[in-house]
């Protein structure tokens, strides 16, 4: 399982992986599958407070093959003055996906858990 979240001081390579509290990489896309969307509320009380960004929200999952946005994808986002959650478009939160693709522009679609995905190939590092 690796953690991944949106590096805004790099933007080439949009994307940072995490295994076990290490950076170990930076992808310009990728996908996750069994995702669990996360997002620490104290950090995010800090964050209003200090008025300085750290990372407070992330996904986690298991690295597959990137590819194309697939079918009844919903686009994510986070916004760390917001609600402390994921949400849609529509502002609903997201806190679970069957698979969620990262995308070079910095956005991030997901599949609801209950659509479910066609099988992806691990992907065998999770290093660019």
């Amino acid at each position: 399982m690796v953690d991944v979240y949106r590096c805004l001081t790099r933007a080439r390579l949009p994307w940072s992986l995490r295994d076990s509290g290490r950076v170990v990489g930076h992808r310009d896309a990728l996908a996750l599958r069994d995702v669990e969307f996360r997002v620490s509320t104290a950090g995010c009380a800090r964050i209003r407070a200090r008025r300085q960004r750290e990372v407070v929200a992330y996904a986690r999952g298991v690295l597959v093959e990137s590819g194309a946005v697939p079918p009844g994808a919903h686009r994510v986002r986070f916004h760390p003055y917001g609600p402390p959650a994921f949400t849609l478009d529509d502002g609903s939160p997201i806190s679970a996906a069957a698979l969620v693709v990262f995308l070079a522009d910095g956005s991030c679609w997901a599949v609801p858990p209950s659509l479910g995905v066609s099988p992806c190939v691990a992907s065998s590092s999770p290093s660019r």
